[in-house]
């Protein structure tokens, strides 16, 4: 019996030792798991960049100088967040009436125009450009003249108008325009004949500029991560677009990018495959949050377009998970019997009290498990939540927006009869209370115990929990960083930031130990 257990577990390890073949497509997907869990490190690399532009800025220099500094810092804050991105490109907008310099304001009123227009908010972005229609441009500014009215036409053309033949042709006058001012083999130009080549509908010749367009690029770097994006469009097979989306999605972690299509497109994709796990931590984890983050209104549109099924199928499977770990923990302590069975037999003489001992360890051991499961499943659960709020609030502002400027009382009318999204969150503040007290009855009780002598803090009406004891209740379930609880709970960081401080200068013992007490509470 024992030469064939030792056998199988032989036949295991060896699977389980055979990894993906570099440059498959499991080898990419774990490439990029493996990036994205050095998000942070990215972030901080971008972070040393603008804060050297910012020290720099910081000094004394001309208003001609601190004008290049703020356009090099709008273009590192690019697709990282468009109010940052506006408000330098703002600042120079009054450098250069300053200056009366007609053409850095143009140069910049184009910029903003361009920036508008990629986030989503083309009536804004077409506001600014069509001054410059009329009154034209300064000399110098023709190129980035030609590619906002470019790109700006087409996304009208695409998405807004229904007789949309002038704009396409408004399109084709500038695109026109662009050519002339661009190096024939340029990543510009191979771009731009991509685009033609695909409005066109001769596919095989887009594909080719495509790849060509991403010869001229270095991986790691925003054009790579756009280039290698359109690559994957002209895939047949779904494995190559897989890891054509995987190569453009580890770009844009590297270059701390948060509006990007790769990895959204990705989660779909997994998503049809049966690969629920990765489609929800990329959507879920990074796709939504990024999206936010970097506040255009067109990608959390996109996203919420799937989002919903993925979830559901997410949620599906992990109960589907958790019946299976159940079994198999059902069937492992089954085998741990059996074998404590046999080790009792063996040496019942003398290991009786260790044998015991050994499993009194083990079943307190897989209590623990199973509360650790339990308490990041209502985690997971409260994010979740919270984070649906979140996007309907923002999504609601954004449809009012448009629909204003598009005249369509109904749907204002219908979307306005909404209720107020505070509602809302007290409705989830008052779920997570009545969750949170069914696990942890005497949480109020014995919270208040570690609290010097008048300071206990007692819900008034009908609330179950005050907004510190639902900070410290988050806290309790694992939930440690400020900013994560101010997300979950709705509130700025500095009010988490106070009632933590305030809290904790009640406690009856070491002030700096008290959240290590509270989540200790049984």
């Amino acid at each position: 019996m024992t030469r064939k257990l030792l056998a199988i577990i032989g036949i295991i390890a060896a699977v389980l030792s055979c990894g993906p073949a570099p440059g498959s497509t499991e080898a990419l997907l774990r490439e990029l798991d493996q990036t994205l869990a050095n998000k942070q490190t990215y972030e901080g690399y971008f972070a040393q960049r603008v804060q050297v532009l910012r020290d720099i800025k910081s000094g004394r220099i001309s208003p001609e100088q601190e004008y290049e500094i703020n356009k090099s810092l709008a273009a590192e804050f690019q697709a990282y967040s468009l109010d940052s991105t506006i408000f330098y490109l703002d600042r120079n907008r009054e450098i250069a009436r300053g200056l009366q310099d007609r053409r850095r304001l143009t140069e910049t009123d184009l910029l903003r125009a361009r920036e508008y227009a990629m986030a989503g908010y083309h009536s804004e972005a077409k506001d600014i450009f069509d001054t410059y229609e009329s009154s034209g441009v300064p000399e110098g500014n023709e190129r980035l003249y030609y590619d906002v009215g470019d790109y700006l036409y087409g996304e009208i053309a695409a998405y807004y108008s229904s007789n949309n033949s002038q704009y396409w042709q408004r399109r084709s006058d500038f695109r026109n325009g662009l050519k002339t001012c661009l190096e024939d083999g340029s990543y510009q130009m191979l771009d731009l004949l991509r685009v033609q080549a695909d409005g066109n509908q001769d596919k095989a010749l887009a594909a080719d500029y495509a790849r060509r367009a991403l010869e001229v690029t270095s991986p790691g770097t925003r054009e790579y991560a756009r280039a290698a994006y359109f690559v994957s469009t002209y895939q047949e097979d779904a494995n190559d677009r897989i890891q054509w989306l995987a190569k453009s999605a580890i770009a844009d972690c590297i270059c701390a990018t948060k509006d990007y299509a790769s990895l959204n497109e990705l989660a779909g994709l997994l998503y049809a495959r049966g690969d629920i796990d990765r489609a929800f931590h990329y959507a879920a984890d990074h796709g939504m949050p990024d999206a936010i983050r970097f506040n255009g209104k067109l990608r959390p549109w996109q996203i919420a377009q799937f989002f919903p099924q993925i979830e559901k199928a997410y949620a599906a499977k992990s109960g589907h998970t958790t019946r299976m770990l159940i079994l198999l923990i059902s069937i492992a302590v089954l085998l741990l019997l059996a074998l404590a069975a046999m080790i009792w037999y063996l040496f019942r003489s003398n290991h009786e009290l260790t044998d015991a001992n050994r499993q009194l360890k083990e079943l307190n051991a897989e209590l623990q498990e199973s509360n650790k499961i339990r308490q990041e499943y209502i985690g997971l659960f409260l994010q979740n939540l919270s984070e649906n709020i979140s996007t309907s609030r923002q999504y609601k502002n954004h449809v009012l927006k448009y629909l204003r400027r598009g005249n369509d009382n109904y749907l204002i009318e219908e979307i306005e009869a909404l209720p107020p999204i505070e509602d809302d969150i007290l409705q989830f503040n008052r779920m997570f209370d009545r969750t949170f007290i069914n696990l942890y009855p005497d949480f109020v009780e014995k919270f208040n115990a570690l609290l010097q002598d008048g300071e206990t803090i007692t819900p008034k009406g009908d609330d179950i929990l005050t907004p510190e004891l639902r900070v410290f209740a988050l806290i309790k379930l694992g939930v440690t960083e400020s900013s994560r609880i101010a997300s979950l709970l709705h509130y700025s960081a500095n009010t988490v930031y106070n009632y933590r401080a305030k809290i904790k200068n009640k406690a009856r013992g070491n002030r700096e130990l008290f959240e290590q007490e509270v989540q200790a509470i049984e």
